[in-house]
């Protein structure tokens, strides 16, 4: 997972769709390998793949590309099996908890978590199985805006650091945002990204991510996107070197197509093409192969507003019976 999946506030606004793994509760080793482009048992640069945008809302720097990444990352990736529950105690109150076995059965990381709202304010905590969460935040208008500001600080049990802060701040204001993560203790990144919806089917982003203790940047990337209902395509392009885009095509009401490519100057093209189907108004499968051989369906269930499941299993197309063989399940509950 990319380490912006940090900077994804949660919003009071309850969404139809489950949320994803919030991202206070990632696995610390998610987060450090959200950029190891070597692996090739990863999927095609995971990205995040963030909450359909509400009415009032405005998308993000992530929402580029989201359709192409619905349908080739996610439910590749949720491991061997992942289980979450949402309690909503009233209307300011949520408890949560969660368990995933990743990649194997036996790699067991989970926790529990409570978010409490108290008018603009919001307070979190979180004790997973190698440390803590702790989260403030606060939510304004302004000029005409929504202005917002997280202080997040965590300890993680193996990190021998001790304790890292950093602190989220954004503006939106249509067709305008930015959202920027700023260093406050043992963190040594300052991340961010500047937003324009100029118009409806567009959106242009620029992204950067500055290496405080080497002084100069780890990361820039321009990115561009289209949507007008059937069709969507983006295009990235990374420290002016590296390009990624995506294509992703409605076919009717039920049947859609996908591809993904990513070019790096200095490794190998990477590339990922897939179909969806909705079977049902509730019921998607979903296929892909990538490029190094790998083939993988994902089967994704809403059973109601509260309840959604994901099956996935892939295999080595070269040898599908001795090659490699992976297989996940997951559920998500809200009460």
């Amino acid at each position: 997972m990319s380490v912006f999946n940090k900077s994804r506030f949660t919003l009071r606004r309850k969404r139809k769709l489950l949320p994803a793994l919030p991202p206070e509760e990632m696995t610390p080793e998610d987060r450090a390998n959200a950029n190891d482009k070597n692996d090739t048992d990863k999927e095609l640069y995971e990205e995040i793949i963030p909450a359909p945008v509400l009415p009032d809302e405005m998308p993000t720097y992530f929402h580029i590309g989201v359709l192409a990444k619905e349908c080739l990352v996610n439910g590749y990736k949720i491991g061997a099996w992942h289980f979450d529950c949402t309690t909503d105690i009233g209307d300011n109150l949520a408890l949560y908890s969660f368990g995933t076995g990743k990649p194997q059965f036996k790699n067991v990381f989970g926790g529990v978590g409570a978010r409490e709202y108290l008018g603009s304010l919001s307070l979190t905590q979180v004790w997973m199985t190698d440390g803590l969460v702790g989260m403030v935040g606060l939510e304004n208008e302004l000029y005409g805006g929504t202005a917002n500001t997280l202080l997040r600080a965590a300890y993680e049990q193996n990190d021998r650091s001790g304790v890292k802060v950093e602190l989220h701040s954004g503006y939106e204001v249509t067709p305008f945002k930015f959202h920027m993560i700023i260093p406050v203790l043992r963190e040594p990144k300052l991340m961010g990204y500047v937003l324009l919806n100029p118009f409806k089917q567009y959106l242009l982003a620029y992204r950067a991510v500055y290496d405080i203790e080497n002084k100069g940047f780890d990361k820039h990337a321009i990115g561009l996107g289209f949507y007008n209902g059937s069709t969507e395509w983006s295009l990235k392009l990374e420290n002016f070197e590296d390009l990624r885009g995506s294509v992703f095509q409605r076919l009717g009401d039920r049947f859609a197509i996908a591809a993904k490519v990513n070019c790096y100057k200095s490794e190998e093209k990477q590339y990922a093409i897939g179909a969806q189907v909705t079977l049902f108004e509730n019921v998607i499968i979903k296929a892909k192969y990538r490029h190094d051989g790998f083939f993988g369906m994902v089967y994704q269930q809403t059973l109601n507003d509260n309840i959604a499941i994901m099956y996935h299993f892939g295999f080595a197309i070269k040898d599908p019976f001795k090659g490699d063989h992976k297989f996940g399940l997951s559920w998500s509950m809200r009460a």
